[in-house]
């Protein structure tokens, strides 16, 4: 009995873990779009705070809906690794950002 229980909390863990990573690779497409679309920081900031709120009132992705500060961590992070790339990303370095991104924010932004 308890090897069954062990299993079913390991599957629940697990289950958290990959939302977090969809969420995660959520946010990172989308500012990876954000940044993309303008060098100017407040049209960056426009587009990201639309996006906050577009995530809030739309319950398509359900689960993998990415968090406020999934997308924030996400935004700020990629502001540092893409300081100085020619916009618009060729789809080499656009998917290299999101995985980065995606990446980051599974380790380092809290739940």
């Amino acid at each position: 009995m308890l090897s069954v229980s062990s299993v079913s909390m390991a599957t629940e863990a697990q289950m958290k873990q990959w939302e977090k990573m969809d969420r995660c690779s959520n946010a990172a497409y989308i500012t990876v779009n954000v940044l993309e679309s303008s060098a100017d920081g407040m049209q960056q900031e426009i587009a990201l705070q639309g996006s906050i709120k577009g995530l809030k009132t739309n319950t398509k992705l359900g689960a993998a809906t990415p968090t406020e500060n999934e997308l924030r961590g996400s935004y700020n992070f990629l502001l540092r690794v893409s300081a100085g790339m020619p916009r618009p990303y060729a789809k080499r370095e656009h998917d290299w950002l999101v995985a980065q991104a995606a990446s980051a924010c599974s380790l380092w932004v809290p739940d």
